[in-house]
């Protein structure tokens, strides 16, 4: 994956910038063809899936000392709920089924509430 930012905050620190590449690699791997968006303000991750609606997602608080393996479990658990909410299996993105999703009148996928 090349290392690409975006971002509307440029100043941020050199620990969230590793929390957030690592947060969206662990996403990637386990969650390959998906598009996660990962962002860290302070110590709050907010992360969603563009290609699904990028006005849903999650929110993880960042403790100040924690262990990185059960870090991980806990984003990787967050990102399934998001594709599990959106009735997509946990995995690769499966696009034909990802095209079948429900929509709004804006073409925004709608999730199972």
């Amino acid at each position: 994956m090349p290392d690409l930012i975006v971002t509307d905050r440029p100043s941020i620190t050199a620990n969230e910038f590793l929390m957030a590449k690592d947060a969206a690699e662990t996403l990637h791997t386990a969650y390959p063809n998906h598009l996660w968006a990962v962002d860290i303000q302070g110590s709050v991750m907010n992360v969603r899936n563009m290609m699904l609606a990028g006005n849903w997602g999650f929110t993880l608080h960042i403790p100040s000392i924690y262990s990185a393996s059960e870090w991980k479990k806990q984003i990787l658990r967050a990102g399934g709920e998001i594709l599990e909410r959106y009735r997509q299996a946990r995995g690769r993105m499966d696009q034909e089924k990802m095209l079948l999703l429900p929509t709004d009148r804006a073409g925004r996928h709608q999730p199972d509430l």
